[in-house]
């Protein structure tokens, strides 16, 4: 089960969802936006409310300290906040049908679990994240993908955001993204599209031409990369650069020998890719100028590339880097290692200096990582 999970660094490979994709291009044909207000007001109908008390801390086999938070089952898209922690809990989003997922809010203070609306379709990952005052979720129904703008307290549900297709080329499985003082994007299939992250509103819209698996934001908010399937039958990924303000197309890189479509995480100045070639798989950083691969310096099998692949992620001036066997910090701008240990998690991200993640077994951990992974003039293991 953690190796199928652990696929999500890499293509999603159903047919359903990819094929052949030319050169990105921007046009204004990504689909109309309507927008269904809940009526009902903030209460919510269907939340459950529960106190979670953590278990105290305990060092794991490689000494760094962690804290379970819950063991509420499959737990993923983790996205915290200076009081709470929220997820999507249900099955993995890699799943070519529909399935039944649920947002979830954890009070970091108080301990309190509340369990917002189960939402059934398609869904891909990441499918939650909070921007503009709101918790947002995305699922796809039919030809439509939902935006669902739901309390970040109490999880009611206050608005769905109705999105279609431009084409019918791809079955939605959605996933978005947050923009420092910017739009929220949401795609699914081959459209991409830009929203109020406030009200919900369309801003702008444009199709790649492919099926998008993974988008990132850089931290100032300037630039969107968009990693889409190239081949349906030969694999392949594009690496698109965009405005991430109006959507502007500005680089490509194609990598024909990819297994498939990875995903994409941004930091200053560049952007790290992960991929996969055959069994084993890494993680590159290209430069937002022109897409040129500029680290690690150092290739071959290490916390770079692995077998089985090497999930990357940026969240609090940190590179994490994911496997099946290792948890490594780094400098995401030169990818100079800090600290590495046996540690098995998914979905790392970092919120004031403590790790949050995804246990192999399920549920949700806090993990308390060395002072070396926040030091910038640390290197080595």
């Amino acid at each position: 089960m953690n190796k199928a999970r652990r696929m999500r660094i890499v293509a999603r490979i159903s047919g359903v969802l990819v094929g052949m994709i030319g050169a990105a291009g921007l046009c204004g044909c990504g689909g109309r936006g309507d927008s269904r207000l809940n009526t009902a007001g903030t209460v919510p109908t269907t939340t459950s409310i529960s106190s979670v008390t953590p278990t105290s801390t305990n060092p794991t086999v490689s000494g760094w300290p962690v804290r379970t938070i819950t063991r509420t089952g499959i737990d993923r898209d983790i996205t915290p906040t200076s009081g709470a922690l929220y997820w999507m809990q249900g099955p993995d989003g890699l799943s070519a049908d529909p399935v039944t997922t649920m947002p979830m809010r954890y009070d970091l203070v108080s301990g309190q679990l509340i369990s917002g609306a189960t939402i059934t379709g398609l869904v891909g990952s990441p499918a939650l994240t909070v921007t503009g005052g709101w918790v947002w979720v995305v699922i796809g129904q039919g030809s439509e993908t939902l935006a669902e703008q739901l309390d970040p307290t109490t999880l009611a549900l206050h608005a769905t955001h109705v999105l279609s297709e431009a084409s019918a080329s791809y079955p939605p499985s959605p996933v978005l993204t947050a923009t420092v003082d910017g739009p929220l994007w949401v795609a699914a299939g081959e459209d991409v599209w830009a929203l109020n992250p406030t009200t919900g509103a369309v801003e702008t819209s444009f199709t790649t031409a492919g099926a998008v698996a993974s988008m990132s934001t850089d931290p100032a908010g300037i630039l969107l990369y968009v990693s889409s399937q190239l081949s349906a039958v030969d694999g392949g990924e594009v690496i698109s650069e965009y405005s991430a303000r109006r959507g502007q197309l500005l680089h490509t890189s194609n990598d024909p020998g990819s297994v498939g479509a990875g995903t994409v995480a941004a930091t200053i100045g560049g952007v790290w890719v992960s991929s996969r070639t055959g069994n084993a798989g890494g993680a590159d950083e290209l430069s937002s100028d022109e897409l040129q691969v500029v680290s690690p310096l150092q290739q071959g099998f290490g916390p770079f590339y692995q077998t089985m692949g090497v999930g990357s992620g940026v969240s609090d001036g940190v590179l994490w880097l994911t496997s099946i066997s290792q948890l490594t910090c780094t400098d995401p701008n030169q990818g100079a290692v800090r600290a590495s240990e046996a540690v098995d998690l998914e979905g790392p991200i970092a919120s004031g200096h403590v790790l949050y993640a995804e246990a192999p077994t399920g549920g949700v951990v806090a993990i308390t990582p060395p002072a070396a992974c926040w030091d910038t003039g640390s290197s080595g293991g």
